[in-house]
């Protein structure tokens, strides 16, 4: 395997053999041994192992996948339940053995799967820290003088030293992911493990993360969420069924999960998209694999690797939620719906600067444009000036609760701000089959220098559930240029101001 390469996949497979009782699986056992009584090419070999195989069928939970990740990279993998994700990673990490192909691995990998399902119930916290270190690579002396910073980390207090067992299962994933992020792994696999604890938690361990990107640790990683896997990973890969759909930049794979959603599963919806993006990747660097096919320089340069830091959409969900929650009586059927609203609207992040959409089979978004105070169209300000974004959107069925969306992202991907007509209390007029509307947002663009995008949204609940009519996502591009020499992401029009302190 070529040195730059830290995980190679060759059509790698993953079957599980289902058998519809026990004496099946007896039977098939026994045609078998019968069958190795006789000559492989013989005709009788043949009939006996097509018996003993008519007794079972194999699920593949995982089929014929390939991909390459380089050393210091991160590949972000995505895909709904069931999709073989975790297989995936079971497979890499060694938990698993595949059914057919390869899988290569250069390095010590640090596996976040099940995350405390090494730990002995009857030791303490701190012999399993020891216990499960030892197992990572670590040397006793190691251990020893990182124990401390562990302990820290997973912030369990006095438990560290009482049995496991008599741990809740959050403290439990606490210690784990503590020990995990203090053992210098070259290849750092993460599933789902960013729900560990709450907000502030995973805060902490976002971050931590994000030091071992940094580090140029190379990063495997499966999430629901792709605002974190576009912004930790280079590359990206989409699984379905136990399929590959699609691998490429994490922003197109996502766009592609997103849609795959809002089709209800139907690959055949995607196959023109996967088409267009093979033929984009066609075009790229040829030393590069098509997996880890990077994104142009965006022109924010080496300050949008600074919105790394920042810390896990969960986070600002959750603060959402809770602004909502406060306003409103009717707490649980709003939260249900804000969650999935919010989830929806916060699915892009944008890294190439090409616009996505999908929907436009009931309603659709047309003409979009940005004015100036003066109602000029403009695509580029100065800090601070106020502008109004309309869009204008056609109905083709009647909609009783349209909902509409403006987002606003920087290169990095990174969302600045986000609005719709549900979440800010200003709810739309019904509107009829057949009816165009113009919808406005004002506002004042107290943005620093830079390039941003604007994405739209026009969507509806029915029921307890969201329908997207039509989203188009990074439909404009607009260029914000400084009234001042401030900095950082937002103007706040600070107002400073000097006299004698009081006595």
């Amino acid at each position: 395997m070529d040195a730059s390469i830290a995980i190679s996949a060759d059509n790698l497979s993953k079957a599980y053999r289902i058998w519809p009782d026990p004496s099946a699986r007896l039977y098939s056992a026994l045609w078998n041994s019968a069958a190795g009584l006789f000559p492989k090419a013989g005709p009788i070999h043949g009939r006996l192992r097509a018996r003993a195989e008519a007794l079972y069928k194999d699920f593949y939970a995982l089929r014929d996948v390939s991909f390459t990740v380089r050393r210091g990279d991160g590949m972000g993998i995505i895909g709904r339940n069931g999709s073989g994700k975790s297989t995936l990673l079971q497979l890499i990490a060694g938990t698993l053995q595949p059914t057919s192909g390869s899988v290569e691995v250069r390095g010590r990998i640090a596996a976040l799967l099940e995350l405390g399902s090494g730990f002995n119930p009857d030791f303490s916290g701190r012999e399993n820290v020891y216990l499960n270190a030892t197992v990572l690579g670590l040397k006793r002396d190691q251990i020893d003088a990182r124990f401390k910073a562990i302990e820290e980390f997973a912030e369990i207090g006095e438990f560290i030293e009482r049995p496991v067992h008599t741990y809740s299962s959050g403290m439990v994933l606490r210690l784990a992911f503590a020990v995990a992020m203090h053992v210098d792994p070259d290849i750092l696999i993460v599933d789902e493990a960013l729900s560990v604890g709450d907000a502030r938690f995973q805060l902490k361990c976002a971050r931590a993360i994000d030091r071992f990107v940094a580090q140029g640790v190379t990063l495997l990683f499966v999430s629901h969420d792709p605002t974190l896997v576009k912004r930790l990973c280079r590359g990206g890969i989409l699984l379905e069924h136990g399929n590959l759909v699609y691998a490429g930049r994490p922003n197109d794979v996502a766009n592609l999960y997103s849609k795959l959603l809002a089709d209800d599963g139907s690959i055949e919806a995607l196959q023109d998209d996967i088409a267009e993006l093979k033929a984009k990747a066609a075009s790229a660097p040829a030393d590069l694999p098509s997996v880890l096919v990077d994104a142009a320089p965006t022109e924010a340069g080496p300050a949008a690797n600074a919105d790394r830091g920042a810390g896990p959409s969960e986070l600002l969900r959750l603060r959402a939620l809770e602004t909502i929650l406060q306003a409103h009586a009717d707490g649980p059927e709003l939260a249900a719906k804000a969650e999935k609203l919010l989830a929806d609207e916060r699915l892009h992040v944008q890294v190439t600067g090409e616009e996505f959409s999908y929907g436009e089979q009931t309603g659709s978004i047309g003409d979009v444009t940005v004015f100036d105070a003066d109602e000029r169209p403009r695509t580029w300000f100065t800090t601070g000036e106020s502008v109004v974004v309309k869009m204008k959107v056609e109905a083709r069925e009647d909609f009783d609760d349209p909902i509409f969306a403006l987002t606003i992202k920087n290169t990095a991907g990174v969302e600045i701000y986000g609005t719709n007509t549900f979440f800010s209390k200003q709810p739309a007029d019904p509107i009829k089959a057949g009816e165009q509307r113009e919808i406005a947002f004002a506002f004042e663009i107290n943005l620093m220098p830079g390039v941003y995008f604007l994405s739209f949204g026009f969507t509806q609940f029915v029921g307890a559930e969201l329908l997207v009519i039509h989203r188009r996502y990074d439909a404009i591009k607009i260029e914000v240029h400084p009234r001042d020499r401030a900095f950082g992401i937002a103007h706040l029009n600070a107002v400073i101001t000097g006299r004698p302190p009081r006595s």
